[in-house]
């Protein structure tokens, strides 16, 4: 299928030029001047803009059945006292119209790539494959019950069925306090042996930092670097409490962080460092993490919250620019999840697309494109969507292999029996 997008803004490689794209099949073929060319389908743009597609570094898909729980508390009684309590009640078909719909949500406001941190693995396959998204699953969050010979059992008959070219693995190690010393270092052996990268949850909290340094007499990023999980490839969500020294650490070893500033402020765990991790050279990128704890997958609300929180917190306006946010938002998160030629509008790269509409008023007048997409603009512009040369998205319609009146007939009854 070829498609040319026409009389376009296009952000590509940070700047915004004026011309036409080209797309044949799963690629962009031509960025440039308006042509004239024969294609399947043409889109008038409008002199709207066409984008790349936003990548949430971070989240819980299907936690979109427990949307609106648990609010107004701290993490460690929000996870421990009502989500964990909740999950256990899911079945895996739940799991599956979770997905469905955290991907209905993700597509509307732009996401094309997302990396998946759950359960029940067969259904979230079987939905991401349906909807044609691009995720990097995380395997396995937690050992739940499992030994050692079990969970490497386990991992190798999940990572051989990810022959999908939009998925692929990443060993997913919950966090520091939900899994012990000896469950750590199996997970680092099997990341090495079978050169896979990892990720977790790391410093998201003052308790978790606080308990680290009781426990193991060190703070979370020395624990990771003394297992040798920092030696792997690595992708650290959060990272709210960090000093000097462990953002040194983590750029020692050229650690991807991921910031989600509508979760942590949720639930009251703090600020991400943005400003000092960026001077360090880190490379950053931004999540939504579930949407029981932000309440939504909107990755321009995480886009303004990360442009503006330190500014306030270190009184100065100037130390991120919109331009930082945007690559944050895109192709610094293609890198961290190991996607290549993603993450930007290049001919050669995936067609991971987004339309938005620029005639809205928040966007009027024209003056800065760019800082209007961190600063003015809302999920509810994006009017299509495109991952891998497939439209997902268009003017309200969407083709995801499932009716979305079934999948919000589904969920609200799942909720309904859990709660």
């Amino acid at each position: 299928m070829k498609y040319h997008f026409y009389n376009a803004n296009i952000l590509a490689g940070g700047k915004i030029l004026y011309g036409d794209v080209i797309v044949e099949d799963e690629k962009i073929t031509y960025v440039g001047k308006p042509i004239s060319t024969d294609a399947d389908i043409q889109i008038d743009v409008k002199n709207n803009l066409l984008m790349p597609g936003f990548v949430n570094a971070h989240v819980h898909t299907p936690m979109t059945l427990l949307r609106g729980i648990a609010d107004d508390m701290e993490l460690n009684s929000w996870l421990y006292d009502n989500i964990f309590p909740a999950e256990k009640k899911f079945t895996p078909e739940d799991i599956y119209w979770g997905e469905m719909l955290g991907i209905v949500e993700q597509v509307k406001a732009g996401i094309t790539t997302f990396e998946e941190c759950y359960f029940y693995y067969d259904e979230i396959i079987e939905a991401v494959k349906k909807a044609g998204f691009r995720c990097r699953l995380g395997l396995p969050s937690t050992f739940d019950g499992k030994n050692n010979k079990e969970m490497v059992d386990f991992l190798s008959k999940y990572i051989s069925k990810l022959d999908n070219k939009l998925i692929k693995p990443v060993i997913y190690a919950h966090s520091i306090y939900t899994l012990s010393e000896e469950e750590l270092c199996t997970l680092v052996d099997y990341s090495a042996k079978h050169k896979l990268p990892m990720s977790m949850h790391l410093a998201e909290t003052l308790k978790e930092v606080g308990d680290c340094t009781v426990k193991n007499e060190c703070t979370p990023p020395e624990y990771l670097e003394k297992l040798g999980f920092l030696d792997r490839p690595s992708t650290l969500y959060h990272c709210v409490h960090l000093d000097k020294d462990d953002i040194r650490i983590l750029a020692d070893y050229e650690a991807n962080v991921v910031t989600c500033p509508s979760s942590n402020l949720k639930l009251g765990s703090g600020i991400a460092p943005i400003y000092s991790m960026k001077e360090q050279g880190l490379n950053i990128c931004i999540g939504t993490d579930g949407t029981a704890s932000n309440n939504s997958l909107d990755m321009f609300k995480e886009m303004f919250l990360v442009a503006t929180l330190n500014k306030a917190t270190l009184y100065d306006a100037s130390i991120i620019s919109a331009n930082e946010v945007l690559d944050m938002a895109t192709k610094n998160g293609a890198k961290a999840l190991g996607f290549e030629n993603c993450g930007d509008i290049k001919e050669g790269y995936f067609a991971d697309l987004i339309l938005v509409d620029l005639s809205k008023p928040h966007h009027q007048p024209l003056n800065n494109i760019i800082s209007n997409l961190v600063y003015s603009a809302k999920s509810s512009d994006v009017y299509f969507t495109m991952v891998n040369g497939k439209i997902l998205y268009e003017n309200g319609k969407f083709n995801i292999g499932e009716d979305i009146e079934k999948i919000y007939e589904n969920c609200q009854k799942i909720t309904k029996r859990i709660l």
